[in-house]
């Protein structure tokens, strides 16, 4: 076994360990304790559990030198829980804990091994301790993972859970990006479910996302908020657009060559209006199919927020050929175009160009995606044939649009008012309003002013249409308000 006077000092580089681990060390067991550290991290990720235990077990340690124990227990720990040793796991989780209570490592990776495992609960363990002693470390958690966590949080603790949801938002997860935006907007409505109208408030200065802020301005649930976010955003949400884009450049400039980072920045213009300045990030996208077909999943919604963008500044043929330009690409996996699919389907559609997009509809619906994509497909399907007329075709496919309404409430409604069905577009709004995500959507859906969007317009008049009727009407008042004319979002300008 190796013996290590450190804490493991030649680890890779983690999130935030303690500066202990930087204590001198020999070179050679340095170098060794590296590479059985590499090795390790490879046959854990790799699911190669029992191999990782037995290399973890080759580290030993300096009885005093506590924060390299605890690493290498909760590396065994983490062996053990996908060997489904799960008490020992356990214990040696929560002994690394009570070890070095302030080393990171250990709770860091006690919650990507919970995730992995689907032993969310362990993740949960780790993620509490990590706020409640390293709060610099959560900040800077990987947003899948715990976007994950919160998809999948322990069932059954509904209040410890939205407790945990608002200890992030308070540490500013996410920070200036739309992260941060929506886990704050998720914190102020439990909040506001749990009457902690100042809590609430706190929470209104992390959120400058337009649509967000506009959601908050229209839904009467937040109503004892609205002059902390009216003051906030401004006339016409400019103090909002221009925090969010500032925000937007200064992330994208810390990484350029990070695509995730570029598409918001794209994205952040374009919903300020700015389509010139949006337009001119294009030329940071691949300009073949050779470099499409390389492209991941970020840069193709750079990709898509450029086409979105073109289509906004009446170049809707260029929106077209760039969104063409990305679907066709060969690539082994496809499946997260789908989005990029459904969305150049939805501006065909939105522009009338029924002929063209319906080639494309059959090709996008075997391409792999959620529940709720599946249903927009059906919608553009359904939208389709009745744009051409061809409604006996459109009649067969109404019996499996409506048994998947729930996968998509308001994509539904939207399909039956393309078709002109407005007394079943009106009875599934009605009788949906328990679900509170469609409610929101409702009110949002039902605004006599077109607020900012990625959808496109043709939806717009079927909803206003809706609106009329005194039942939804109705239904509308109760939940929430038409965004003042003062806050209306400014309209789109090129050169």
């Amino acid at each position: 076994m190796i013996l290590l006077a450190a804490a493991l000092a030649a680890l890779p580089a983690q999130p935030a360990m303690s500066a202990t681990r930087q204590t001198a060390a020999s070179q050679p067991a340095e170098k060794a304790s590296g590479e059985l550290f590499e090795t390790y991290m490879r046959q854990l990720f790799g699911k190669k559990y029992a191999e990782a235990l037995a290399t973890a077990s080759k580290l030993e340690l300096d009885p005093g030198n506590k924060e390299g124990r605890a690493i290498v227990a909760a590396m065994r720990a983490a062996a053990l829980l996908g060997l489904e040793r799960d008490e020992e796991a356990r214990k040696l989780f929560a002994e690394a804990g009570d070890l070095a209570p302030n080393e990171s490592y250990p709770s860091y990776l006690q919650f990507q091994i919970g995730l992995i495992t689907d032993n969310i609960d362990v993740a949960a363990i780790a993620l509490d301790r990590m706020i409640a002693r390293m709060p610099d470390v959560v900040r800077d958690l990987d947003r899948n993972a715990v976007s994950y966590f919160l998809r999948n949080e322990p069932k059954g603790e509904e209040r410890k859970n939205g407790d945990r949801r608002i200890a992030i938002a308070r540490l500013g997860y996410g920070g200036q990006t739309e992260t941060g935006d929506y886990m704050a907007s998720n914190a102020m409505k439990i909040l506001m479910e749990r009457s902690d109208v100042a809590g609430a408030r706190d929470l209104v200065r992390y959120i400058d996302e337009p649509q967000l802020v506009e959601n908050l301005l229209i839904q009467k649930r937040y109503a004892p908020l609205w002059p902390e976010i009216e003051a906030q955003a401004g006339p016409h949400l400019q103090k909002a657009l221009a925090s969010a884009v500032s925000s937007a450049e200064r992330y994208y400039q810390e990484s350029p060559e990070d695509h995730e980072r570029l598409q918001l920045l794209i994205n952040a213009l374009r919903h300020a209006g700015r389509l010139d300045e949006a337009l001119a990030l294009r030329e940071k996208l691949p300009a073949d199919s050779a470099g499409m077909a390389s492209a991941d999943e970020q840069m193709g919604w750079a990709v898509n927020n450029v086409s979105l963008a073109l289509h906004e500044a009446g170049r809707a043929e260029e929106a077209d050929q760039l969104f063409a330009l990305l679907n066709n690409a060969p690539m082994a996996d496809e499946n997260w175009r789908v989005s990029m699919k459904i969305n150049r389907l939805e501006l065909l559609v939105a522009d009338g160009k029924f002929t063209q997009a319906l080639p494309l509809i059959e090709p996008t619906a075997k391409v792999e995606g959620s529940p709720y994509a599946y249903q927009l497909v059906r919608r553009l399907r359904y939208c389709t044939f009745h744009g051409l007329g061809r409604r006996q075709e459109a009649a067969r496919l109404l019996p499996e649009l409506m048994e998947h309404a729930k996968d998509a409430i308001s994509p539904t409604i939207d399909a039956l008012l393309c078709a002109g069905q407005i007394d079943e577009a009106e009875k599934l709004a009605l009788a949906s309003l328990a679900d509170e995500e469609f409610q929101e959507d409702f009110v949002r859906q039902l605004q006599k002013q077109s607020l900012t969007s990625d959808d496109p317009s043709v939806w717009t008049k079927g909803w206003r249409e809706l609106r009329q009727r005194p039942a939804i009407a109705a239904k509308f008042n109760e939940l929430g308000r038409d965004l003042p004319s003062a806050f209306l979002p400014p309209e789109r300008r090129t050169n």
